[in-house]
């Protein structure tokens, strides 16, 4: 008896953890959408590379942006929305202004000028 009651859960919550998503990338693009509350500094910088991610908001991508700051070698990345009609505009060197706040919070604010 207590098998009947415990499989049924057990396969409730694995159907749960394993068609959830991934909860990196949502709690990556909430952050961005908050970007505008958080404070932080902004930097000019120009895009090194860029991937889409699978995460959608309404009809348009998260992108992965990577960048340098200030001369440091490390490459850098924060998410970036993007509508798809404008998707073929990223290049590299493309300049952006990018949002960096605590504890390593990063948001891109601007593409292109």
């Amino acid at each position: 008896m207590l098998f009947g009651i415990a499989a049924p859960i057990v396969c409730i919550l694995l159907i749960f953890f394993t068609f959830r998503g991934n909860s990196t990338s949502i709690r990556a693009a909430t952050m961005y959408l908050k970007r505008d509350k958080w404070p932080g500094e902004l930097h000019k910088s120009r895009v090194e590379a860029w991937q889409q991610t699978n995460t959608m908001y309404g009809n348009d991508y998260f992108f992965d942006i990577f960048f340098h700051l200030d001369g440091v070698p490390e490459l850098y990345s924060a998410k970036a929305l993007i509508m798809p009609s404008q998707m073929h505009l990223l290049q590299k060197g493309l300049p952006i202004i990018v949002k960096k706040g605590k504890n390593n919070r990063m948001a891109v604010m601007q593409i292109g000028e």
